[in-house]
Parts: structure tokens; sequence; C-alpha cells
């Protein structure tokens, strides 16, 4: 059999309303109408259906067999539109969704975790998934649709057609050597960096482009580099043992610095800094738990002791500007 497609949830409603009180006038007393309205709304359901749903028993009514199924699937049906209900309401107020963002090794090796564990104990809804790339793969993520934004550490303009960047903070690059290494004091001039042997990244990323910036601010266009490798960890293994010394973020080296693992050697008279940016696409409408979570990680990050406060005319907003982050 075919149902009729013009069943409507308030019959529904009507009906489980009865069998819940077992009477068709004690329903129509709690929806405050007459007792022919109730009874009209069974007569045109049953019609709809094509089943009886009620058996008259002594002064009461009873169900029949089908009308037992079809109570059953009203019930469910009325309990999934109050889920639907409730889970749309807490998708507008921004407390249950899902949030995939991308980052770069080390902003997300040290910086991002205890901001997201936070956000997630707050918003026990939210499914958040953060994928740790290369900057260049990041922002190729972001470009493609596969991740709502990221976060990245990159020396030089981020902004593209397609992509809309706000820079918010600055990490500090911190000069890190080997307890043993004697090549290197506890201070160095910036001329004196020029006869160090050399721990860096492999050329052509943008760490090791963020590093090459950042010194020749200084003047070092060339160094020594001795050995190459790709990420923080590795790094700090060859510096510890004694290949050479690297520049690094300080947050992926302050607890190696703090328990004597590595040291930091002083450049004197001046700090390097690479620059901190959330990346969305430029079209892309945020909902309201992934606008939460950006605006979270833009305070949070602003407020870590490891990330330097970009100056206010240097902060790149996109609300300021208005590409509203949406």
């Amino acid at each position: 059999m075919k149902l009729d497609n013009r069943i409507s949830l308030q019959k529904l409603e009507v009906l489980c309303l009865v069998v819940e009180l077992g009477s068709v006038s004690r329903a129509a007393e709690r929806l405050f109408v007459t007792q022919p309205v109730v009874s009209a709304h069974l007569h045109s359901l049953e019609e709809r259906i094509g089943v009886a749903l009620f058996r008259r028993e002594g002064r009461g009514i009873e169900l029949t067999e089908p009308g037992q199924t079809v109570h059953s699937w009203a019930q469910e049906l009325l309990s999934r539109r109050d889920d639907l209900a409730q889970e749309l309401d807490d998708l507008i107020k921004g407390t249950v969704g899902a949030v995939s963002l991308g980052s770069s090794m080390s902003v997300g090796n040290y910086l991002l975790p205890p901001i997201l564990i936070a956000f997630r104990r707050e918003y026990p809804g939210a499914s958040l998934t953060l994928t740790i790339y290369t900057p260049e793969l990041a922002l190729e993520a972001v470009r493609a649709g596969h991740q709502d934004f990221c976060v990245v550490a990159a020396n030089g303009a981020l902004e593209s057609d397609a992509l809309v960047a706000e820079l918010v903070g600055k990490l500090r690059f911190v000069l890190v050597a080997s307890p043993t290494d004697e090549s290197v004091g506890g201070t160095v001039t910036i001329g004196g960096l020029r006869g160090l042997s050399w721990v860096a990244p492999p050329r052509g990323l943008t760490v090791r482009r963020s590093q090459d910036t950042a010194l020749a601010s200084l003047g070092i266009t060339s160094r020594n580099v001795a050995i190459e490798m790709g990420s923080a960890e590795a790094m700090k293994q060859a510096i510890r043992a004694d290949i050479g010394v690297a520049l690094l973020w300080e947050a992926s080296v302050r607890e190696d610095i703090d328990s004597g693992v590595l040291r930091e050697v002083t450049i004197e008279g001046t700090e390097l800094f690479d620059n901190l940016y959330i990346v969305k696409h430029r079209s892309k409408r945020l909902t309201p738990l992934q606008r939460k979570l950006y605006a979270r990680l833009r305070r949070m990050l602003d407020a870590e002791p490891n990330v330097v406060p970009a100056a206010s005319t240097e902060r790149a907003d996109p609300l300021a500007r208005g590409d509203d982050p949406r």
C-alpha cells in the first residue's frame, strides 16, 4: 500500500496525545479544542493511512494492531523531529559541528594542541580535526577546500585571489646550540654568525625561507649549512650531536632550553621573528562553531607566551577590511 503524502505532523501529534491520555476528550482539553476537532484529525489520519487506528473498548478506545504500528512510527518520527530541532538549534548556537584545520609542523605540534583540547572540553559536541602539513600543503588544502582554515608560520605575503591571511602574532626565533658545543659562546655578534656551522631545514621549505629572510635582515645572505633536517625534532638531534647551531622558534625549544638539553645563544643587539597567520579561503563562509574556534585561536595565540603580539598597524584583520571570516 502507498501512504498519502499529505499526512501531517500535527495529526500524528494528536494521535500520540490521544494514546497517551487514553481519551479523545482529555486530548481535546489538553489542546484547548473541542472533541469534534480531535475526532476529525483522527478520522482524516485514518483515511490518509487507509486503516482503522482505534476500536471501541467498553467506554474507552483502544489501538488496533495497525494502529499500534502507526503509533510507534508516529512516536519515532516526532522524536526525530525534536532531535532535528535540537541539532539545528545547537548548530546555530555554535555548540556542535565539525571543524577541520591544517597547520605547519611546529605550530601544530607546539602551539595548537592546548587550545584545541580546551575548546573541545568546552564544546563536547564539536568534532575537531587537525592535520599537520608543510606550510605550502596547508595553504593548498585551504585553497582546495579540504580544510576550513589553517594556522601557519611564514615570512612573506600569503594572500592571493583565493586566500585571505590574518597576521595574529610573531614567533621569536632563538639561536640554539648544544651545551657541549665550544664553537659558540653564550653571545655571538652578527658578524660572528657567518663563521658558524648550521643545522637548517631543507632548501625550498617555507621555514627555510623564513630563516633566510630573517638572517638577510642582518646582512647574513649565506651560511655554512652542515646538515639539512626536515623537522624541528630532527634538527634538535643534530644540534645535540654538536653538528652546528640552528634558528628555531622559541615555542619549539623552550622546554629543551629550560631543561638544559639545549642552550640559547644571544645574538647581540637584535631579535629575529617569523610571522604567524590564520588563513582561510576568501569565499569560505564559516559555520558558527568554526567562527568560534577561529576567534578562539586568534585570541589565544595573541596571548600565548611564545607568540609576540602583532602590532596593530601590521595586523591584517579580515573583519577590519570587510572580509568577513564567515
